[in-house]
């Protein structure tokens, strides 16, 4: 029991940034600026995504498939790094301004599904 608690705290929730705009890059992706639809539903997925990360402890194995890079309204950038493995789920790095330090974040292939469509790709 005692372990099990040890391990719960070890996930937390993020503080999700309020996103002006963001660009998506990535091998196999035309890239580029968001619409501000895209945007919205963005931050949607990120506040509906918010809890289970952790400090990052690893890199991940496979490729990055896709960055996303968010600039909030005070011109701070943060940024979601994915890297997708063959079966459809993914590790997601996000990096938010100092002093917080990065997280990591594992999501199903439906995860990865939303994401993608959120973004346009």
């Amino acid at each position: 029991m005692v372990l099990a608690l040890a391990l719960a705290g070890c996930y937390s929730v993020i503080k999700t940034p309020s996103i002006a705009s963001a660009s998506v890059y990535g091998p196999h992706i035309s890239g580029g600026p968001l619409s501000a639809q895209e945007v919205a539903r963005l931050s949607s997925w990120m506040k509906a995504h918010d809890a289970g990360w952790r400090v990052l402890m690893e890199t991940s194995q496979a490729p990055i498939t896709m960055a996303i890079v968010m600039r909030e309204p005070d011109g701070r950038q943060s940024s979601l790094n994915v890297f997708e493995s063959k079966d459809g789920t993914a590790m997601v790095y996000f990096n938010a301004p100092s002093p917080a330090p990065p997280r990591q974040r594992y999501l199903l292939e439906a995860d990865v599904q939303t994401l993608r469509s959120a973004v346009g790709k």
